[in-house]
């Protein structure tokens, strides 16, 4: 059963036309990433399947509960950490949910906290947290770690791998990083010029690591689809 279904969309922004007929399922449970240079339209084509773009043209069309992570964690800083947390979000059960979520990340003690007292990597674990109080069917990923150091943004990609593995949710991840979409993705999705140029499963099994048989030869092909230089393995 798929999650989200974007048939021929379309988004021009004056004369520049970013998606030009986008054909994309999400099954459920499924992680697919997006890769392309910038401005081939990944970022364009998740925010349209979140709703925060309606001038697209074409068919878009999501089940279940969708919750979005950003780059940037967008906290909001006068609110507290569990504030954050539970911010638009009713029911009994919010508070319970609310530490449960706070609990799967690692920041159980940090429900009391004003974002400026956390790290960077804690600010996107919030940011998770928050999208895990929704029990989202869907989650929507635009360059979640870009922001972090390299030792964090490993961590956070196992936590990812942690939290999927868990809750079995589906996930579109926009991503520049090779690598990342290779360790975190069932299927890669690769854009150019607003238009799918390759769409492939990942055939290697799940715990993954960039040193695992067969990693290299997929990061060289997916380097040569985005013709980029190989990088040393």
């Amino acid at each position: 059963m798929s999650v989200a279904v974007a048939t021929g969309v379309r988004r021009a922004f004056g004369a520049t036309v970013v998606l030009d007929g986008v054909d994309l399922t999400v099954e459920r449970g499924e992680v697919v990433a997006l890769l392309g240079v910038s401005g081939s339209g990944k970022s364009t084509l998740l925010r349209i399947l979140a709703g925060l773009d309606a001038a697209a043209t074409g068919h878009y069309t999501t089940e279940g509960s969708t919750a979005v992570v950003f780059q940037e964690h967008r906290l909001l800083p006068w609110k507290r950490v569990a504030q954050n947390v539970a911010l638009g979000v009713r029911g009994p059960d919010l508070r319970a949910r609310v530490d449960e979520a706070l609990e799967e990340v690692g920041l159980a003690d940090r429900g009391r906290a004003w974002p400026a007292e956390l790290s960077g990597g804690q600010s996107q674990r919030v940011a998770f947290a928050r999208a895990l109080v929704r029990r989202p069917d869907l989650l929507l990923l635009d360059e979640p770690f870009g922001a972090l150091d390299a030792l964090t943004r490993l961590r956070m990609q196992a936590l990812f791998g942690t939290l999927r593995a868990r809750h079995h949710f589906a996930a579109l991840l926009v991503t520049h990083d090779v690598d990342e979409a290779l360790l975190l993705a069932d299927r890669i999705v690769v854009l150019d010029g607003g238009r799918i140029a390759e769409d492939r499963p990942v055939p290697l099994p799940h715990p993954r690591a960039t040193d695992a048989p067969g990693f290299g030869a997929e990061r060289r092909s997916l380097l040569a689809l985005l013709n980029a230089p190989a990088t040393p393995e």
